[in-house]
């Protein structure tokens, strides 16, 4: 168990420093648990010491010869929105080399990231800037709310933000491995042992979650043939006239036989089924002037039906005409009837969120939420590849927000123009593989329009799905992820000297939990269990099952 101590000083920021540390070991899968008296420490207990001041050699002696003791020292000021402005946050910004070249906020300069105490007895390291204050900048999007002469029509534009240039970098995904990194080593060092809750349920590298927005379901009617003209000819004088038969046989197929090139439901199921790959498709419930469809639409309603028949999931693609709780209850509430279902995800469209959205998505209580990536370009937007509970007006929010690395629109460059088909693979690859050493989700969303409109799609997404099949990741879908998410939180470690006891308050189909250390395992008692060195993994466990996890003792 991770035992974590708060400067007393910092009362004024309880909330907030919990909140982080609760994420931070609750997402790394460690039990932990905040104290105030050194004397409730257990033998076993990893101490984390959040505070202004570096314990003394004598402090560190008594606890780290003891126990594996950790300091961060904090900087008060990341939990102040006013103390960070734009400016001084870039002048505040160093790199750091983790997995990759990460970018912090740290007020002092320092010449290593972390470092080991060296004292003879003593295990235990320290970490040189406020690793903690750092991922709860990215949690509260503390950036966006101190920063409020950037905003544009009320949204925080993603080119605003000092940590733009670093979008391709996972920074809090890098920030949780240098803390497990240091975690692991020292139990090794120690000859101790810790139990970590394995991200996904088989123990997989990675979670991968396919997504489409249900936008525009029609490309052409008359007025838009009529006001396209102009982009007709200036094809025709630029010589693009590849370009411009295309899009001159989309109209005519819809003027005379009225088929919509933007109905590709079964073009992306037909790929996935090949696969045996599910989706989550967002789906709006009225037409508004930035959707082109109504959820009465008879031949929309087969395509939903066929969607739940083959394993998909649908949520609520939310829209901006209306901004009120009633209004956005009534649209979660209609689908809901429509899905018969008691609970749906959704999706802010185009991405366009901010905290009025934020506060209004927690209003309605989603099952989660999927409404955060980068507009224009891929990368890990708040820098996770991993869910969060976002922290809202100053508490942490009901539902679970789940990011989005890749998009349809990364791959254009103007109206008429995308990459070349080569650097969309690579493009792609190189944020999988990430993903996979971080062990965070790799999320993607192509709309339905994207078919027609990205001319090499019919290549690019079985290149997709042939990447994804490739690797040992679990494929599912945003509300099985989310549940899942919340049920592994759940889940309860007792750790002793020699026995480690797991609890299950809830049905778990899959669990997998290492010990890491030099501890190894002799026995594990409970139904439904199998042992790959020091990883067990639990199936099929019904509420309030208990597995025992025994542990070899000294001869």
């Amino acid at each position: 168990m991770i035992s974590i101590v708060i400067d007393t000083k910092l009362s004024r920021f309880q909330r907030e420093i919990k909140f982080t540390l609760g994420f931070i070991c609750q997402t790394l899968g460690y039990n932990h648990r905040f104290i105030d008296d050194l004397d409730k420490l257990k033998q076993q207990d990893i101490l984390l010491i959040y505070s202004f001041t570096e314990p003394t050699v004598d402090e560190l002696k008594t606890l780290a010869s003891r126990y594996i003791t950790f300091f961060i020292p904090c900087d008060p000021d990341f939990y102040d929105p006013k103390a960070y402005s734009a400016d001084r946050l870039r002048r505040s910004l160093r790199e750091i080399k983790l997995l990759t070249l990460t970018p912090v906020i740290a007020s002092r300069k320092f010449e290593y990231p972390a470092e080991n105490y060296t004292e003879s007895e003593i295990n235990g390291g320290k970490i040189n800037f406020d690793l903690v204050g750092n991922v709860f900048l990215q949690l509260s999007n503390l950036e966006e709310r101190s920063d409020s002469d950037s905003l544009e029509k009320g949204y925080y534009p993603d080119s605003a933000s000092a940590f733009y240039q670093y979008r391709e970098t996972p920074i809090v995904d890098n920030l949780l491995w240098l803390l497990n990194s240091m975690l692991i080593e020292h139990c090794r060092s120690k000859k101790s042992h810790v139990a970590q809750k394995l991200f996904w349920p088989a123990g997989q590298k990675a979670a991968v979650l396919l997504s489409h927005s249900i936008d525009d379901l029609q490309k052409w009617d008359l007025s838009s043939i009529i006001l396209s003209v102009a982009d007709d000819l200036s094809l025709l004088f630029t010589l693009k006239w590849k370009q411009l038969g295309l899009i001159l046989s989309g109209k005519l197929k819809y003027l005379f036989t009225n088929y919509e090139l933007y109905w590709n439901f079964e073009e992306f199921r037909k790929l996935e089924r090949e696969s045996n790959l599910r989706s989550t498709y967002y789906l709006a419930t009225e037409s508004t002037d930035q959707i082109d469809y109504t959820l009465e639409d008879p031949d929309l309603q087969e395509e939903i039906q066929q969607i739940l028949r083959e394993g998909h999931d649908i949520g609520l693609l939310a829209t901006t005409d209306k901004m009120n709780r009633d209004d956005y209850l009534t649209r979660k509430q209609i689908l809901l009837h429509q899905l018969n279902k008691e609970q749906i995800g959704i999706r802010q469209l185009g991405y366009q969120i901010n905290d009025t959205l934020r506060d209004l998505h927690n209003k309605i209580n989603p099952g989660f939420s999927q409404s955060t990536c980068f507009y224009a370009l891929p990368g890990y937007k708040n820098g996770m590849s991993l869910p969060w509970h976002p922290w809202i007006n100053g508490a942490k929010a009901d539902y679970l927000e789940i990011p989005t690395i890749y998009r349809d629109e990364h791959l254009k460059i103007n109206k008429h123009n995308h990459i070349q088909l080569e650097d969309a693979k690579h493009q792609i690859k190189k944020f999988f593989q990430q993903v996979l050493r971080t062990h965070g989700i790799f999320s993607i969303d192509f709309s339905i329009a994207s078919f027609a409109d990205i001319r090499y799609m019919p290549k690019l997404y079985p290149y997709i799905l042939a990447l994804v099949k490739s690797s040992n990741t679990w494929q599912t879908t945003a509300a099985e992820l989310s549940k899942w998410w919340e049920k592994r939180a759940k889940v309860t470690i007792d750790e002793g000297e020699y026995e480690i006891g797991v609890l299950f308050p809830d049905d778990i189909e899959s669990f997998a939990l290492c010990i890491h250390g030099e501890a190894k395992i002799t026995e594990v008692e409970g139904t439904n269990t199998r042992t790959e060195g020091n990883t067990v993994f639990f199936s099929n466990q019904k509420s309030g099952a208990f597995g025992v996890i025994r542990l070899a003792q000294p001869e």
